[in-house]
């Protein structure tokens, strides 16, 4: 809020002061209001500390929330599960000093600061237009609005997204997700947000939905919502599919920019992900010409992760068996950690089961690298059950091998409890605790208890979205 040259000059000014000396971070603050009271161009309602300690001295951060029918505009301490209780005390009583960009269909960009918990103003009472907050998404903070905002804006998102700035294009999306996950909207809602994105070719949007849709394929991919699903997402992630595969030269070519080069992997692999036939064809056309000359790879180095892995979970038998001959023979570290990874990325339980197996002799599986295969294969959803049945069977030769490694056995724990979410889920998970109590679970103890509390809320989650969200996909695909 302060703009780049004016924080620019404050903060040059504060390394000067205090070169080679000490500081405390009111020192910074005190530095930054010399700047600001040098000049008129910006106005601030409270001084610098006074915003700053609202943001500093207390955990977390708000949801903004904006009534378009009265003006009215307020803001809650944002929290993943509404019902848990804020034991820490704040002396702002969890209300920010919050300034607002917004803006109003094709106006340009204001500021309004929101100073306590509930305020009017009549400037965001909309009638037929769409009103956008927190521009470029400068400000920390979640947005939320009335339901006949959101659909405003989402129709304009399917008339002509580009009017809106990409950067907030991600932002409707991953704030709408949260909101969802919070309780603050209904999750049909924020599945609708990714209509649009059959017209998008910018990463950041795209990103933004990878990274929220993850938490969907993690609960449903076991259940009857996944078909509706992967249809749905084949449709969306289509036509990006096909500019890439048109603008590179059917993937032969890299695209000119690193924003435009990582969306086209994220491309790849998610389209792959669900099974699109058109990537299926590709990754595995790609991996059969490397195995008839193997000395010349003809795979781009940033698409090499996910031609492997695709490769490897289109095929069979014969393309996981090169793998793993080229995962033994090479001699470049950081290939063959991508082969360790994608020798998972089979769909055969049968050579699942041989490489889990593998883990427990150092002559094929190195002890350093066991732990991250077994990761690596917890996550493939064919691969799953295996791991976790692998794991149980396994438990006291893991902890005695491999039971100092704190991140490790944190990690294993982790990943391969991620998909729970039903009573039977927590049943095992609660059995598998109570029959290793004698052994232990050494750095991992702390793990199992997230893993209890992460999948009660997943079932909880379940319960009250999983039919919503099937019909939204029956609908959608």
């Amino acid at each position: 809020f302060l703009t780049e040259p004016l924080f620019v000059k404050g903060l040059s000014t504060y390394l000067n002061t205090f070169a080679f000396g000490n500081t405390i971070h009111d020192d910074l603050w005190t530095n930054l209001q010399k700047v600001v009271d040098a000049q008129n161009t910006i106005s601030l309602p409270k001084s610098i500390k006074e915003i700053m300690d609202t943001w500093t001295l207390q955990m977390g951060f708000p949801v903004v929330t904006v009534n378009t029918t009265n003006g009215e505009i307020s803001q809650k301490h944002f929290l993943f599960n509404p019902e848990s209780v804020v034991s820490r005390p704040s002396k702002f009583n969890y209300t920010w000093i919050v300034p607002v960009t917004w803006m109003k269909g094709l106006s340009s960009a204001n500021r309004y600061w929101l100073e306590n918990s509930s305020a009017i103003n009549p400037s965001f009472q909309v009638n037929n237009d769409w009103l956008l907050l927190n521009i470029n998404m400068t400000g920390y903070y979640r947005v939320n609005y009335d339901t006949g905002n959101w659909e405003r804006l989402l129709n304009q998102l399917n008339t002509n997204h580009s009017v809106i700035p990409v950067i907030n294009r991600a932002q409707i999306i991953t704030d709408a997700f949260n909101l969802a996950r919070a309780k603050h909207i209904p999750v049909a809602l924020a599945l609708n947000t990714s209509r649009y994105l059959i017209l998008e070719t910018e990463y950041l949007p795209w990103q933004s939905f990878r990274k929220n849709i993850d938490y969907f394929n993690l609960m449903f991919d076991r259940t009857e919502v996944y078909g509706p699903m992967k249809r749905y997402m084949r449709k969306q992630i289509f036509p990006l599919f096909k500019h890439f595969q048109n603008s590179t030269d059917m993937w032969t070519k890299l695209p000119k920019t690193r924003m435009e080069q990582d969306n086209q992997v994220y491309t790849l692999q998610m389209a792959c992900y669900y099974g699109l036939p058109e990537c299926t064809s590709v990754v595995l056309d790609l991996f059969r010409k490397w195995m008839k000359n193997s000395e010349n790879n003809p795979i781009l180095p940033s698409l090499r992760l996910v031609v492997y892995c695709y490769g490897i979970a289109s095929g069979g038998e014969e393309e996981w068996e090169f793998a793993w001959r080229m995962f033994k023979n090479t001699s470049i570290g950081l290939e063959a950690d991508k082969l360790r990874a994608v020798l998972s990325c089979t769909k055969e339980p049968g050579l699942l089961n041989r490489y889990l197996a593998y883990t427990l002799d150092p002559e094929k599986i190195r002890k350093q690298d066991a732990m991250n295969a077994i990761i690596y294969i917890s996550v493939n959803p064919y691969g799953h059950n295996l791991a976790w049945d692998f794991i149980r069977a396994k438990w006291k030769y893991i902890i005695t091998t491999f039971g100092d490694n704190a991140f490790a056995i944190a990690n294993l724990i982790q990943s391969v409890t991620r998909r729970f979410s039903s009573e039977f889920d927590m049943q095992q998970l609660q059995q598998f605790k109570e029959g290793n109590e004698d052994t232990g679970f050494a750095s991992g103890a702390h793990a199992i208890e997230q893993a209890l509390e992460r999948t009660k809320a997943n079932v909880q989650w379940m319960k009250k979205n999983r039919d919503d969200v099937l019909n939204w996909f029956l609908h959608a695909s």
